[in-house]
This record gives structure tokens, sequence and C-alpha cells, in this order.
């Protein structure tokens, strides 16, 4: 699959076009190609061209589903504004994104407005730079490897990028200014992995206008965009997906503090696994439904086990006995339906892992929904007893009990 970066033209205040660029990379994730489009259908010609017929996803920085009202905020921009302390609204002239969509499928690339996790459909990924640089500059700060700072969401929350996007015509810094800023934005960035940035330093190095300037910003936010979408398919562990893709969504990198704050959970629906045939709708797909009962017993509830054939990832902070599902969160892979959940088997790590005997857990009597480690003992040989650490976790197998289909 190709993976391309889009940063599409932003508010200008002297009337003139805005400034696109489009970057594609290589296997590696260098930067192979670049390309400043002047107008959407310029930029779905270039797509088409660079793709060569291959799927694609390309990570784009404007809103590919835009709310009922222009007015109104979208669920996952309030929910960005809240816990991240950004506000991911675009500039009013940037162009939406189905005007991106269809120029796309005119030029014979047509996408979806997502990722295919599976690599077979071309798609675009909602991505914002400065959320991004917001995210990679925590991942080298002290307080996010001091897990014991007790004011970590607040730190977070005021780390961001500097101006680094002049808004031309306005005249409130010099290039100079804004060549500045880029320079320790780019060395702030230098040890970061998978997002190639020699492109960039190179075009900063004879920057000497605001147009230039200007242009070498869009060279840096298409890298961004690139690098992120490809991340996020090659190690959607750290990112995290953040929203719904039909109400609105955005990818940013994250580590385990960045998820935790993204992906608190309500409580459970209910009434979503009964009768039976739902939960063989649901999981039909990706796993194998047996039931584990000879015979149904009218009046109780069946058993039934899912033997998954493409396996759920998870991560879960080890802070007791039992994995509170509150401390719970998806990362990759079909997410578990829980109403009914009684039972998981599972391993921990990554697939080497996988020779090692699975782990159970079983589902607690506490009217929270929890599991308890099953024995603790086998537990405790594998994973150090609440040590406050954040572990991954690949459900193998999950135990259902579900009512009898209705007659």
């Amino acid at each position: 699959m190709r993976i391309l970066g889009a940063d599409l033209s932003r508010e200008r205040a002297d009337g003139e076009e805005g400034l696109n660029t489009l970057a594609l990379l290589d296997d590696g994730g260098r930067v192979s190609a670049l390309r400043h489009p002047a107008n959407l259908p310029a930029l779905a010609s270039a797509v088409a061209e660079l793709a060569e017929e291959e799927p694609f996803l390309m990570g784009v920085n404007l809103p590919l589903t835009a709310p009922p009202r222009a007015s109104k905020s979208r669920p996952v921009d309030n929910l960005v504004r809240r816990r991240f302390g950004y506000r991911t609204r675009a500039g009013a002239a940037a162009p939406t994104g189905g005007a991106l969509l269809a120029a796309l499928a005119a030029a014979g690339t047509p996408c979806l407005p997502y990722p295919d996790r599976d690599r077979r459909k071309s798609g675009l990924a909602e991505i914002h730079p400065g959320l991004v640089l917001k995210a990679l500059l925590w991942e080298g700060a002290p307080a996010a490897r001091g897990a014991g700072h007790p004011f970590r969401e607040d730190v977070f929350r005021a780390y961001g990028a500097p101006a680094y996007r002049p808004v031309i015509g306005r005249g409130r810094s010099t290039w100079a200014e804004t060549s500045a800023r880029l320079d320790l934005l780019l060395r702030a960035l230098d040890k970061v992995e998978g997002i190639d940035l020699e492109a960039t330093r190179e075009a900063l190095s004879t920057a000497a206008s605001d147009s230039e300037v200007d242009r070498v910003g869009s060279m840096l936010d298409a890298a961004l965009l690139a690098g992120t979408a490809r991340r996020y398919l090659d190690a959607p562990e750290t990112c995290v997906f953040l929203g719904d893709p039909d109400k609105g969504y955005t990818i940013l990198p994250a580590d385990g503090f960045i998820r935790k704050l993204g992906l608190r959970e309500g409580p459970p629906s209910r009434g979503q696994l009964f009768p039976k045939a739902s939960l063989r709708d649901r999981l039909g797909g990706v796993a194998d439904i047996r039931s584990l009962e000879l015979l149904a017993v009218p009046g109780r509830p069946q058993r039934l086990e899912a033997v998954f054939r493409e396996v759920p990832s998870y991560e879960f902070d080890n802070l007791d006995e039992m994995l509170w599902w509150k401390h719970c969160r998806h990362l990759s892979g079909p997410a578990l339906p829980i109403e009914g959940l009684q039972e998981l088997s599972v391993h921990l790590g990554d697939e080497d892992e996988s020779r090692r005997p699975p782990l159970r857990l079983v589902r607690s009597r506490h009217r929270t929904l929890s599991f308890r480690f099953d024995p603790p003992d086998t537990w405790r040989v594998r994973l150090p007893t609440r040590d406050g650490k954040t572990y991954p976790l690949r459900v193998l197998r999950a135990s259902y009990d579900v009512l009898p289909a209705q007659q």
C-alpha cells in the first residue's frame, strides 16, 4: 500500500490561493516525491500518478466528516479540546472532505474516508499536524517518563508546537522569526523515528521570504501526515484512533498516557447480545462461534465461545489483581462486545509470547465489569504484582453467556 500525506491550503489574508503539498513515502518511510498542486483537481491527478494504480492511504489535515450545521462542533473536536487542550477546526478557506473525496473519485482514484486495515482499498486518514506534534513532543518530555508526576495531564495539555506557519498578509511576525521557530522545531524532532524531515531541513536552509517559509511549513505538515498514517498501519498500538468514522475522527501518535486520556469509555450499553443470534452477527466475521454446552436448558443462559481468527489487541494498566475494564483500552482488531462476557483466554506481549501457554481471565462477581487473574500464581510468574505499568493483551478466545434465541 502506498502512503501519502497531503497538506491542504488554509485561509490566507492576501486573498491568494493557499499552498498545498503532497508527499509520497517509499517502502522505508522516506519521502520519495513531493508535489505542490494548486487546487483539488491537480492534487487528485498527482495522487493518481504517484499511487500508480496501487491502493493507498493518504493522511489529510481537514475534517472528512462535517457536522449538520457549520457552527456545530463534532464530538471528536470537543473531545480533543477538553482532554488534550487542542483545537482541530480548519480554516474557513480550507476545502471540505466531501470535495476532496469527489475530486479523487473524478480522477479515477475513489477511496474510503477512513483507513482500510486490510490494505485492500484506498482510504484517507484525518490527521492534524499540530496534534501530532503535541504528541511527539510529549513522548520526549520528562513528565511522560515519570508515571508518578502529580499533574501529568496539566503538563501534557501545556505542550504544543510554536507557530511555524506564517499567516501571510497579516504581518504578525517576520519570515525570519518563523524560520527560527521552524528550525527549533526540527531540532526537537531530530530523534523521532518514522518521520522523514530531510527535505524539510534542506528547504529551510535557503528559505528567505514569507512564501518560501510557508512552503517549508507545508512540507513539514505533509511529512507528519504521511509518517503518522504509516505508523498507524504498521504499529497501531503506538497510535490512537479517536472518534467514529461516520461522525468524525482523528488519528495521532500515542503512548499509554495519551490513550488513557482519549479512550475513557462510558458504561456498557445493555441488551446488545440478546438474543443469541446477535452475538453471531457481531463476531461471525472475525471469529468461529461454538456452543460449550451439549443441551440448552430452558430459563438458563447458554455459554458460547468465540475463537478469534482476527485477534483483538488491547492494553491494560496493571493496578491490581483484577483487570478492571475501565483500565483496559482497545488498540486494534475487532472490539470485544462486553455484555455477557464471562471469560478470556489471552496472550501478553507481542507475537513472541505466542509460544507460551495462554493465560485466563475470569469474570469477577463485582458489579463493575472486571476479570480476576486465574489462577493468580500463574499470572505472577509472567507479570509483576501491581507495578502500575501498561501491558499489551491479545485475546485468543472469549466466552459469553447468552439467552437462547427467541422463538
